[in-house]
């Protein structure tokens, strides 16, 4: 890889030690802190939705000004982070306030993904010559690396360490984000003095999303496909310890499951572009629609951990082909001046989907067992696969979609 590709993938690679810790780990450290699994389904969802709120307003506040720029952005929800991180560790078992502080680290790192990717669109909006697939790959090796380790270490010593990792990919992301502004960024803010529109900033539902609506007829139906797969996958990754356990399995089993699903997704993120050459993003999409039926579908009937590490094996064929076939799917089906509001549309239904997996997979869970919530995510994702075949096979524009 050229210099700006190893550069950007060391910053995407420690920001998923943030996430294979503080995110993939949260129902490990809030369990250990007392909470049970609703509380913690409320804890997280309730920062989705305060991350959703707060995209678009620091996205508006970078596009309309002259100083602040990309790093700084970066760098002004790194540091609140640290500080919140460092709060956790002096509240040990003070619920209330690791409540706070947890709800508020997790809000702040939905937050940033955005805003990290956004440096990917700049730079390569730039001309400089930056591989995203293989960073995004070196991105879920690191992430299968982390939750490996740290199941690990949190069995060796104790939930703190899944903080502790946090605070190294954070100060790893500050030192690599720094590597980047002297090399490559603080000559193009110099240079252009322009701010990245984002991609991923989602919409509010008003007249423009109506129009949007009525100009792709089908697009809703990929909408709230998007938004039903999203239930079952955040379900599964919020929830994996509570999973393995059923099953026999333990923190390390969780943090082994969690590895493999990272390590098999990575392969079909640097070769998709060849697939995409054979197989329309249409055709991709289903496939991985029908994938996260599947892979809900043999975790469900899982009867030790052996089984679930084979379902999230099936990562590839589900969340790893959808990531970038939705990407392709909406720029290729889109006219020019709704490709932005395409995608945001898409981040939308990830957040509201995860916010649902969230708040009912806990209560579920609470209220019956692991069992019940993972049958309750099957039948939403099989309604999902039937909504992606209806809006799917109706998307036919223009060109018919060949790539």
């Amino acid at each position: 890889m050229g210099n700006v590709n190893v550069k950007y993938a060391g910053l995407m690679g420690s920001f998923d030690i943030v996430i294979g810790s503080i995110s993939a780990y949260s129902a490990v450290y809030l369990v250990a802190q007392g909470f049970d699994e609703f509380q913690v389904g409320m804890i997280t969802a309730f920062a989705n939705l305060l991350a959703s709120i707060l995209q678009p307003w620091v996205g508006n506040k970078v596009d309309r000004s002259i100083r602040l720029n990309l790093t700084y952005v970066n760098i002004l929800i790194v540091l609140p982070s640290l500080a919140l991180l460092l709060g956790l560790i002096f509240s040990q078992k003070i619920l209330l306030l690791v409540a706070l502080f947890y709800t508020l680290v997790l809000t702040l790192q939905a937050t940033l993904s955005p805003f990290m990717s956004a440096i990917g669109v700049y730079l390569m909006n730039n001309g400089l010559k930056l591989n995203y697939g293989v960073c995004r790959a070196v991105e879920s090796a690191t992430f299968a690396v982390t939750t490996s380790i740290l199941g690990i270490l949190v069995i060796r010593f104790d939930e703190n360490m899944i903080i502790f990792m946090t605070i190294v990919g954070y100060i790893l992301y500050l030192w690599m984000l720094r590597q980047l502004h002297l090399t490559f960024l603080r000559d193009l803010f110099k240079q252009h003095r322009e701010q990245i529109k984002l991609n991923s900033v989602p919409l509010a539902l008003d007249k423009t999303a109506i129009k949007f609506s009525h100009k792709y007829p089908h697009f809703k139906f990929i909408i709230f496909g998007s938004f039903c797969f999203f239930v079952g996958h955040n379900f599964i990754n919020l929830f994996m310890l509570q999973i393995v356990e059923n099953v026999g399995g333990n923190t390390q089993s969780m943090g082994t499951a969690v590895a493999l699903a990272a390590i098999s997704e990575a392969p079909m993120m640097v070769a998709f572009t060849r697939i995409n050459r054979k197989f329309s993003s249409r055709i991709l999409l289903m496939v991985a629609a029908v994938f996260f039926l599947v892979k809900l579908i043999i975790t469900f009937l899982a009867i030790n951990v052996t089984g679930i590490y084979i379902a999230q094996i099936f990562q590839a064929l589900a969340f790893g082909l959808y990531i970038v076939a939705s990407v392709y799917y909406v720029n290729h089906e889109m006219d020019i001046e709704d490709k932005v509001k395409g995608q945001s549309f898409v981040t939308t239904a990830h957040t509201l989907g995860s916010v649902v997996g969230s708040l009912l997979g806990g209560w579920l869970i609470n209220r019956f067992d692991v069992s019940v919530a993972l049958l309750f995510c099957i039948i939403i994702s099989g309604v999902g696969v039937i909504a992606y075949y209806l809006g799917l096979m109706n998307s036919k524009r223009k060109n018919q979609l060949t790539s």
